[in-house]
């Protein structure tokens, strides 16, 4: 990682950072513990040296910091400079590895420093040692006559950059940064000042407003002033790649000089970092054009990267760190301890960050995942039937082994954990490819038990699901807290943070560095009815009985809807099932599947115009949060019960821990839970002060207190039996004052 020090224009960097990435090593089921020690013995043999190396490039001085493994000075006037590399192939396979430019570049680069600190006659070589049965190759690097110009340019392309971000800092200084619309809705001037003040104070702050408000002009606007004033970069995570192009869309309409760049995914960014074989940035990587671009679209960063023979994703990420003013990307590029883009929120960044989060309301829940697993039958079955034979005996008895350990009661992961590492080497032997293959998912998984599974405190636990075991994150807090520590400023964003101090907790956030702000809808509450159908019952004992009746009352409601409605379900077993009771008074059906992409996705939100369509979707997914329908091109929202989680041991298990630790249990594990998606997908409707709208809440456990305490605050909610005719009542006699799309 580049460190920079404007006051004494000094660029500090290692070996590696000149490098690049790549240099397969094979594919091998090791835990990082175990790789680290197989290469610790590999190079044990080396006597590795540090040296210190500046190049002057116009008046930066530029320290090279280079870790050498071997060297053996003044053997007959020759210095001997050795770079060691383990590899996961046989002997038969040693002659035969290419040797990736990343390696070459490095030893260029150790007898570059050798010739700049005046030692005698260097050369080198690379010794490729097997991790398999210990065989050897030495590769002979000759001297590159080139390489101490491509260094300087190398340098001189990361200085000049550096130089245009010192520039455009004080140049932006000078902005004068308006809000991109004539006049502010009610809620957005507190919205942009919170943003504002936040970063300013360093803060994490809860903004929680209407969906439909208008959140991210304001958010940005106050944002991008505070980062100005204090030097900042401006990290936009989403929770899905849905809400990207309002950011996109609104960032264009500041009518300001800014650079931003969206961080896709890397498989979607570079087709060879998908197929495992990128060697990374490995040229020059000028970033000039990108920069005199501003805004930087998907097709540029194609179209550099093929020019300078770089990695899409990773061009796109030195950017982002080097000169982007605005960064947009996933929530896990910011928050997930082990895929955070540490060029921007590791230690030595170029500049200090601060995030706006989008969709904040999902955070903890998506960082449960990262300390969860599963080891069931399955999987273990499959590893059995693809490791049949004598030959693959090994592997069958240890995938038996752990499948005993699935019922055990204390099962030793770290044992387990060190058998994998043991038959790592064997198995890497077979060269079977890692897609597909089922060893390399059980030795993750098993990882993830051996990390966790031991951890002190009540945070993860280890359960048992029929033949299955399970590593369940209840809290999450341990591992969102270093990181949100590390950002300068959090200002999260939601329609559903209500409590706030419940979202706090979970994100391990310091109560002295939170504060939080709730507005209150600026629509005429007349515009908006929130319909309680009373009478029936969506709860899973119920279904079956209700399913006639509950289908009779969507086809009436639907009827009763002049425009567009949408349907939101609480399962696709529900929606699947009703869907096949119901006639939907012959609305054209656009039905959410299962197996849909995110591209499959946004195609159904589009077509969600004219008249007499009806969106079926689920509670939580895509389409029913976190992606905005075409302007006014829903006039009622029919939700079919409150979503709560299912019941099952995990959720008895997180009901439990927040009872003891929060004296509601059920009210936050399962009422909180279901009510956060049902409120979420009810802001489909009124998105603007001149929609008018209605959202029909199905189930009489709505009129419950505990379910209306998460009502938002300017919901009047009336319950009826009859919910049909109070959307007729509802709709008679207004005229639409939007045009429809």
């Amino acid at each position: 990682m580049l460190r920079w020090s404007d006051e004494t224009r000094t660029l500090e960097l290692a070996v590696r950072d000149l490098a690049g990435r790549g240099g397969s090593t094979g594919q091998i089921a090791l835990s990082p513990g175990a790789r680290a020690r197989l290469g610790m013995a590999v190079h044990q043999p080396a006597d590795e040296v540090s040296w210190r190396h500046v190049v002057l490039v116009d008046d930066w001085h530029c320290v090279v910091n280079a870790r050498v493994d071997g060297v053996v000075e003044e053997l007959d006037d020759y210095t001997v400079i050795e770079e060691i590399k383990s590899v996961a192939v046989p002997e038969r396979a040693l002659d035969e590895i290419p040797i990736p430019t990343s390696w070459t570049r490095q030893v260029q680069a150790y007898l570059h420093v050798a010739e700049g600190l005046r030692r005698p006659g260097p050369v080198a070589h690379l010794r490729l040692v097997s991790i398999l049965d210990g065989s050897q190759r030495v590769v002979p690097v000759p001297r590159d006559p080139g390489f101490a110009d491509w260094l300087h340019r190398w340098l001189a392309a990361r200085v000049h950059a550096r130089e245009q971000w010192i520039a455009h800092a004080q140049e932006r200084k000078r902005w004068a940064i308006a809000f991109p619309f004539a006049e502010l809705r009610p809620g957005q001037a507190e919205l942009l000042e919170a943003s504002e003040s936040a970063i300013h104070r360093g803060t994490v702050t809860a903004l929680e407003a209407p969906t439909g408000l208008g959140k991210t002009a304001p958010v940005l606007v106050g944002a991008i002033r505070a980062a100005v004033a204090q030097d900042l970069g401006l990290f936009w995570a989403t929770a899905r790649t849905t809400q990207r192009w309002i950011v996109e869309r609104t960032l264009a309409d500041l009518g300001l000089p800014l650079r931003t760049v969206v961080v896709e995914a890397r498989a979607q960014a570079c087709e060879a970092c998908a197929a495992g074989g990128c060697e990374g940035t490995a040229e020059i990587v000028d970033l000039s054009r990108l920069a005199a671009a501003g805004r930087v679209p998907r097709e540029l960063v194609q179209a550099e990267a093929t020019r300078q023979s770089a990695c899409p994703w990773a061009l796109a990420v030195e950017f982002a760190a080097q000169l982007a003013d605005v960064v947009i990307g996933d929530l896990n590029y910011a928050f997930d301890p082990d895929s955070f883009l540490r060029p921007l929120f590791g230690k030595g960044a170029a500049r200090p960050w601060a995030v706006l989060l989008d969709e904040a309301h999902q955070l903890p829940e998506r960082a449960r995942d990262w300390a969860s697993a599963r080891i069931d039958d399955a999987l273990v079955d499959r590893v059995l039937a693809a490791y049949p034979g004598d030959l693959h005996t090994p592997f069958r008895e240890l995938a038996e082994s752990v499948r005993l350990a699935a019922i055990d009661d204390s099962p030793p992961w770290r044992d387990l954990l060190a058998s994998f590492d043991e038959i790592a080497v064997a198995h890497a032997r077979l060269g079977r490819p890692v897609d597909g293959d089922p060893w390399f998912e059980l030795a993750r998984a098993v990882m993830r038990f051996a990390t966790y599974a031991d951890r002190d405190g009540e945070e993860v636990v280890v359960l048992h699901d029929g033949s299955a075991r399970v590593l369940y994150c209840r809290d999450p807090s341990f591992l969102l807290a270093p990181r949100i520590e590390a950002v300068t400023a959090l200002v999260a964003m939601s329609a559903t943070l209500e409590p706030p101090w419940f979202w706090r907790a979970r994100c391990g956030v310091e109560d002295s560095r939170f504060t939080a702000l709730r507005l209150p809808s600026g629509f005429p509450p007349q515009n908006r009815a929130v319909i309680i159908a009373r009478g029936v019952s969506t709860a899973f004992r119920d279904r079956r009985a209700e399913a006639d009746r509950i289908a009779t009352l969507l086809d009436d409601c639907a009827a009763a809807v002049p425009g567009n409605v949408a349907l939101f379900f609480s399962s696709f077993e529900q929606l699947d099932d009703l869907l096949g009771r119901a006639t939907l008074a012959g609305r054209d059906r656009l039905v959410q599947r299962r197996d849909m992409s995110h591209a499959d996705r946004a195609a159904l939100a589009a077509s969600v115009t004219g008249r007499d369509k009806a969106l079926c979707a689920v509670i939580g997914g895509a389409l029913a949060e976190s992606i905005d329908l075409p302007p006014g091109a829903l006039d009622a929202a029919i939700i079919v019960g409150p979503a709560l989680p299912p019941p099952g041991i995990e959720q008895s298990l997180l009901q439990e821990y927040y009872e003891r630790r929060f004296s509601d249990g059920f009210g936050l594990a399962s009422i909180h839970a279901g009510m956060t998606r049902v409120v979420q997908a009810a802001g489909r409707v009124v998105r603007g002060p001149e929609d008018r709208g209605a959202v029909v809440l199905v189930c009489r456990r709505f009129q419950q207190h505990a379910f209306q305490a998460y009502f938002p605050q300017e919901w009047v909610p009336e319950a009826t039996s009859r919910p049909g005719d109070a959307l007729r009542a509802f709709f008679s006699g207004h005229t639409r004052t939007r045009e429809r799309v």
